[in-house]
């Protein structure tokens, strides 16, 4: 469950407060489970355009969220991007 107003997820029961990039990250990823997006897409939409960030940047949070919510959640889709998986 994902809250946007309190910036907070409930994964098995447990309450979990993210950094704000890793929330946006999330809600993303969730807004349309089971579709694929592209990191320039993720980029352009959790970073915005003008925000210049290192290209290892949406790796390392993705990593950071797979160790918060389980890694069978997020799936990479190998030269495309990232998807959420219920």
């Amino acid at each position: 469950i994902i809250d946007k107003e309190q910036y907070m997820v409930i994964t098995n029961g447990e309450e979990l407060i993210l950094p704000r990039k890793e929330f946006e990250l999330l809600a993303l990823l969730m807004s349309k489970a089971g579709k694929v997006f592209k990191r320039d897409e993720i980029m352009g939409k959790v970073w915005g355009n003008e925000v210049v960030v290192g290209e290892r940047t949406i790796d390392v949070h993705i990593r950071k969220l797979r160790k918060k919510i389980g890694d069978e959640h997020i799936l990479t889709i190998k030269g495309v991007g990232y998807k959420f998986k219920y």
